[in-house]
């Protein structure tokens, strides 16, 4: 099994107002751990942008003037898609929401997997599922963090020390609900398993989750239905 591992860098957190500044991708067999094919390119754009995450991700907006075949690189990762059995991110909403605004980039919208949703063999001591924090935990080395390539790099060392990967990979592809987290002093086990704050549900602890699982965690959560939520609720 071959996957693809991907990741972006943006101008922030929104894809309806923010841009895509950088994409990189990694073809890696599952069944050798090992790197097939990577690319990585920053995307152009005819008229100046500024970037207010440069001090996250030190890309500068004067490199995104420069004139240069960016639509090559991100065909090629067009490419690698389609060698691949699922789509992996850290995060994974986030990078789908800004892939799909991307014009030259035909990325599957389905099998896309949430590598947060992986347990990995120190997970348990993580105080969150971070990458940077994950990657701390194992002794993985963080070269350049926010740098779309680098972090895939880092992402590939992790997936490698999971056992059961093919397992894991396909239970992390169930079909997710929303829940929110009812821990009585949120923030601690809920951080852990990958619970984020105000990311979906306003001053709420929640993630998408498969809807067995929830009976699973060590606190109480609740499903909750998209329907009773307002748009103006609802966040990426």
């Amino acid at each position: 099994m071959n996957i693809l591992i991907l990741d972006t860098e943006t101008t922030g957190l929104n894809p309806k107002n923010d841009h895509l500044l950088e994409i990189a991708a990694i073809l890696w067999s599952v069944e050798y751990r090992f790197i097939l094919m990577q690319v990585s390119t920053l995307i152009c754009y005819e008229q100046s942008i500024n970037n207010p995450a440069y001090p996250i991700n030190g890309i500068p907006p004067e490199v995104l003037n420069l004139n240069f075949n960016y639509k090559q690189g991100l065909t090629t990762i067009n490419q690698m898609a389609l060698s691949a059995t699922y789509i992996c991110a850290h995060n994974a909403k986030f990078d789908k929401s800004f892939c799909k605004n991307v014009v030259g980039l035909d990325l599957p919208m389905e099998n896309w997997i949430d590598t947060q949703d992986i347990i990995y063999p120190k997970s348990q001591y993580c105080k969150s599922t971070s990458l940077n924090s994950l990657a701390i935990a194992h002794g993985i080395p963080i070269v350049d963090s926010h740098r779309a390539l680098d972090d895939c790099k880092v992402l590939t060392k992790l997936l490698s020390l999971v056992p059961d990967l093919e397992e894991q990979l396909s239970k992390a592809n169930r079909p997710k609900v929303l829940v929110r987290s009812l821990e009585e002093r949120p923030g601690t086990l809920s951080r852990q398993y990958g619970f984020r704050w105000n990311s979906v549900i306003p001053s709420a602890w929640s993630k998408y989750m498969p809807e067995e699982d929830i009976k699973l965690l060590p606190f109480k959560a609740v499903k909750i239905s998209s329907e009773s939520l307002t748009s103006d609720e609802i966040r990426i």
